[in-house]
């Protein structure tokens, strides 16, 4: 029996939050769906491509409702915003369309503490953590051995996030994680000094799931350094074999036990040296804020940012032709992102952009800063510390290591007065 097309011409897609979610708007448009953002700015990356911008805060619940009824809009979605991915979630809810996940679910996933939780229900291992409260109870500290990183259980974009090697550098970064936690609760793990991570991607479709990708990730510092944010992937990942052999079927039981019938997420890891072990710390039941749909459908052939949208508007998460393209090891491709860290200050001067983006082996290019930007001594350390974003697909690892090397020869950031503004440059002899 022949499987339905689903027809997503014509259909009317409302994208909630403009800021990040021009990718969304151009792959929906590439499908011929008609895209209104939604969003208070008067102007931002969504809008400036939309059919239709509407100046709407994405918390005016009934205001939305009122805009999809007078619209006939047939779905909500996002970008990776996980705030405005809870606004439609609860839009969807209201109005009867679907949304690939439930509250109980996004609840579970994206507080660490409980998914970690999860994780050590189904033998899946994760980071090593201390007990400790606001208290500081001598008997707790006394079992701490640094050094250990602080984080909040439920904040992103590596917000409240501290390194800590003494009990005194404790007591200050526990106050400054409570901050940026909507729940005041925080985490003391381990801290795993190395600067080699793992990451596996998952696309699950009516309850069945399936391994899409996994990656190796590297760190803009080395251990002990601050911006211990993500600067270079590749996919597939050296430890694949490994991985499907002795912890994949109990991640996919995890993610059945709550549930999960459709959609896409990821789970982020480091390596620990001291005893060859990789340990998961979180997860994110969305979309990732890499996007890396350009990669996999240059690689396997599908677009998960397309399926994602399709299933908004209420047609099937994967097609027949989908399921048979997904394959964690790339048809036997190198697939891979870099990441452009920057110093803070006033960017002045921009050279290589163009260079770049001409280059064949480049997918795409997502450039956050332009000339006149300033770059905020408190971005050092999170996602608004990066230049750009780069994708990139090769046919062999060394092949990538040289694409690197490239990529960081071509692009230069000056600020105001000349300097340059590159944080570090990323050494591919990390890449073991």
């Amino acid at each position: 029996m022949s499987e339905r097309v689903f027809d997503t011409v014509g259909k009317k897609l409302l994208v909630l939050g403009g800021t990040s979610s021009r990718e969304i708007v151009e792959q929906a448009k590439r499908m011929g769906v008609y895209c209104i953002v939604a969003d208070i700015e008067e102007t931002d990356p969504g809008k400036e491509i939309a059919d239709e911008a509407i100046y709407m805060s994405t918390t005016d619940f009934e205001g939305i409702s009122r805009l999809i009824a007078e619209k006939h809009i047939d779905g909500v979605f996002c970008g990776p915003s996980e705030f405005n991915l809870q606004n439609v979630m609860k839009v969807c809810e209201q109005n009867g369309l679907p949304f690939y996940a439930t509250q109980k679910q996004w609840n579970i996933c994206q507080n660490k503490a409980s998914f970690k939780e999860l994780c050590r229900k189904f033998d899946v291992p994760c980071v090593p953590e201390y007990k400790l409260t606001e208290a500081f109870l001598e008997a707790d500290l006394e079992q701490i051995r640094y050094p250990v990183i602080v984080k909040p259980v439920d904040a992103g974009s590596s917000r409240g996030i501290s390194v800590c090697w003494n009990e005194a550098e404790l007591r200050e970064a526990v106050p400054k994680a409570i901050a940026v936690s909507k729940e005041k609760k925080f985490l003391v793990e381990k801290y795993i000094r190395c600067d080699y991570g793992f990451g596996s991607r998952y696309i699950a479709n009516d309850g069945e799931i399936y391994l899409s990708a996994v990656c190796d990730r590297y760190t803009v510092d080395e251990p002990g350094g601050k911006a211990l944010i993500s600067s270079g992937a590749v996919f597939p990942s050296k430890k694949i074999d490994e991985y499907i052999e002795k912890i994949n079927s109990q991640v996919i039981a995890m993610f059945k036990s709550i549930g999960i019938r459709n959609g896409t997420f990821f789970m982020q890891a480091l390596f620990d040296e001291e005893d060859n072990q990789i340990y998961f710390h979180e997860m994110g039941l969305r979309l990732s804020g890499g996007l890396i749909f350009s990669m996999l459908e240059a690689s396997c052939g599908y677009n998960d940012v397309q399926m994602m949208i399709r299933y908004a508007l209420g047609g099937p998460m994967v097609t027949e032709e989908e399921l048979q393209k997904i394959d964690p090891y790339m048809h036997g491709r190198f697939i891979g992102s870099l990441t452009i860290p920057l110093k803070s200050g006033v960017v002045g001067k921009i050279e290589g952009m163009s260079a770049l983006r001409a280059d064949a082996r480049v997918l795409d290019c997502a450039q956050y800063y332009r000339t006149g930007d300033v770059v905020k001594p408190e971005s050092i350390g999170t996602l608004a510390q990066h230049f750009c974003r780069v994708k990139m697909m090769t046919n062999s690892v060394e092949e990538y290591k040289s694409m690197i090397e490239w990529v960081q020869s071509v692009v230069k950031v000056f600020n105001a007065d000349g300097e340059n503004m590159i944080y570090r440059s990323f050494d591919v002899n990390r890449m073991r």
